[in-house]
């Protein structure tokens, strides 16, 4: 599985109302390593999901990203074995849990005893299996992102990208749905980067959390250094997170 490099990578956007360039990534550089769980914390605006997004080949950037020492820019995204999950589930309305899991398969044209035996595989882990004939519509909040997470782990990636899967659920079904990520990505032997600006996510799921602020990587470290961590803007996030909790 792919160790990804981040070097001097920056990305800026025109913006054509005042004519003036924003920085989206600043110079951000980190090594993301393989087998461990990634964790890019920080508030809003601060570049995360821009970040995960250049990684994922879908924005122009200066600087590098290496795929174990290959210029990701040399990868064509089809290639590259990769799934992204968004905060917005993207689930097809029109069709059963099931058929939204295989979709991905489907499209490869995967034999459909293997087809069935990976969805059924998924569906035990992620507690779905009494929902594979529902619809989206009939699935609570967190079983939708189930089954979008399902649909993204069908293809055995080799890179996982999360852009905070949980941000639209409440604090109890948050909960739940960690245990079911941490479970279903336990030696999934694949490289996974997740974004979210909440703390419980970052103590309970890293392996590594990397802090952003402003397009750029200020503090890196273990849950536990982080939580004692001094540095100023290291502290408000945990403050921050500590007065919601």
């Amino acid at each position: 599985m792919p160790t990804i490099e981040c070097k001097n990578v920056k990305v800026s956007y025109y913006k054509k109302k005042d004519k003036t360039t924003v920085l989206g990534l600043d110079h951000f550089s980190a090594t993301f390593q393989n087998e461990k769980f990634s964790l890019i914390l920080g508030s809003s605006g601060c570049g995360k999901t821009t970040l995960l997004r250049a990684i994922a080949g879908l924005e122009k950037y200066e600087g590098e990203i290496e795929y174990n020492g290959l210029d990701s820019r040399f990868i064509e995204i089809q290639r590259r074995n990769l799934s992204f999950v968004s905060q917005n589930y993207v689930l097809y309305p029109h069709m059963t849990v099931f058929d939204n899991i295989a979709y991905p398969l489907k499209s490869a044209g995967t034999p459909r005893d293997e087809i069935i035996e990976r969805v059924s595989e998924l569906a035990k882990r992620f507690e779905l299996e009494p929902c594979l004939l529902r619809k989206p519509r009939d699935l609570s909040g967190g079983q939708q992102q189930r089954v979008a997470i399902a649909r993204a782990l069908i293809k055995k990636p080799q890179i996982c990208l999360f852009d905070e899967p949980f941000s639209n659920l409440d604090h109890t079904t948050r909960v739940e749905e960690r245990r079911f990520i941490k479970k279903a990505l336990m030696g999934s032997l694949c490289t996974v980067i997740f974004v979210t600006h909440n703390m419980e996510d970052a103590y309970n799921l890293a392996d590594t959390i990397y802090v952003m602020d402003k397009g750029q990587l200020v503090f890196m470290g273990t849950p536990n250094e982080v939580y004692h961590s001094t540095h100023p803007i290291v502290r408000a996030l945990v403050q921050n997170n500590d007065d919601l909790l």
